[in-house]
């Protein structure tokens, strides 16, 4: 039986793993970031973390086939480095996957947090059932990442930006997104902006259970706020719930006509607003349908890996690569 060591590194947390080839994980642990302390700092920990769970699961490093590393940015997946990180000061061009192969003396994979968990689902998740060869993954946070999986590998894209699903233009000339474009399906259907939509229907007049709330936390909503409210039977609230999800079955839709997925799976905390949220994008995927085809098999779900998704992704990424031959020390 082999072992991977999985490592997620956030601007929050790192946390890490060790995951059986048959998709247990055995032992897992979550040590603060602590970015301002500098990229040393933080590799260093990363390192300590990875060997502490290494003993817990009982094992010596030596016995772990390979570790995968799934951090965020934009990354150079040939060389392992970080290219650059939004949210880490000072993280342009570091060495990771070396610096980690140095220190754990195992074959290491650089991989994008979010490609990363995207294949954890895939491996171990949602899309575990070994017919689905075809899978995206949607994370509906801050902003709106994508993971995508043909014929059970992952898309990474000549330049390595494939899966950046968020920035597909939904509304042409429309609401200014963070990356500079307009009218992304981040900048409409992401927890966040969903939060700010209703911040900005209160602003402009319209009546709201909300309302209070919104002053009294300094102006400011969030998204399961504005889910309880539309659940409640709020107007205004159903409105941007309804708005949300005729965007995101909109994205299915256009996902679908590019890979033809078997499997379309959203993550993050809004999907635990439930079947609120999902019968309507089923229902707006469903007025929309192609109906070139006589039956439309894609299945639109919730992730279930949780809090476990970006170090069981890791772990994953690792297997994927020993199994490839990919791996290198």
């Amino acid at each position: 039986m082999s072992h991977y060591l999985g490592i997620d590194l956030g601007g929050t947390n790192i946390k890490a793993g060790v995951v059986s080839e048959d998709r247990r994980i055995l032992a897992h642990g979550s040590v603060q970031t602590h970015g301002s302390a500098g990229i040393e700092a933080v590799i260093n920990t990363m390192i300590e973390v990875g060997r502490s769970v290494t003993r817990q699961a009982g094992l010596k490093l030596d016995q772990i086939r390979a570790v995968g590393i799934g951090a965020p940015g934009t990354i150079n997946l040939a060389t392992g480095t970080i290219i650059s990180m939004p949210n880490l000061v000072g993280w342009r061009q570091v060495p990771l996957r070396n610096r980690v192969v140095e220190a754990l003396g195992r074959p290491a994979v650089l991989e994008n947090d979010a490609n990363a968990a995207a294949f954890g689902e895939f491996w171990a998740g949602a899309g575990r059932d070994e017919a689905i060869r075809h899978m995206v993954m949607l994370t509906l946070g801050t902003g709106i990442g994508t993971g995508l999986i043909c014929d059970g590998r992952l898309i990474h894209g000549a330049y390595g930006a494939g899966g950046e699903g968020g920035h597909m233009i939904i509304q042409p000339g429309g609401r200014p997104c963070a990356c500079g474009q307009f009218g992304c399906l981040e900048a409409y259907a992401s927890a966040t902006n969903t939060a700010h939509r209703a911040e900005e229907a209160i602003k402009s007049g319209e009546e709201s259970v909300l309302v209070d709330s919104y002053h009294a936390n300094g102006q400011e909503l969030t998204a399961k706020e504005v889910f309880d409210a539309a659940a409640g039977g709020d107007d205004m609230a159903g409105r941007i719930i309804d708005e949300t999800a005729r965007y995101l079955g909109l994205a299915c839709i256009n996902i679908c006509r590019f890979l033809d997925p078997q499997m379309i799976v959203f993550a993050g905390g809004m999907i635990l607003a439930g079947e609120i949220l999902f019968d309507r994008v089923r229902t707006a995927y469903a007025s929309n349908r192609w109906h070139q085809m006589d039956t439309d098999h894609v299945r639109i779900v919730p992730a279930v890996l949780g809090n476990d998704a970006g170090l069981i992704g890791a772990a994953a990424v690792a297997w994927d690569a020993d199994k490839t031959g990919r791996l290198r020390l």
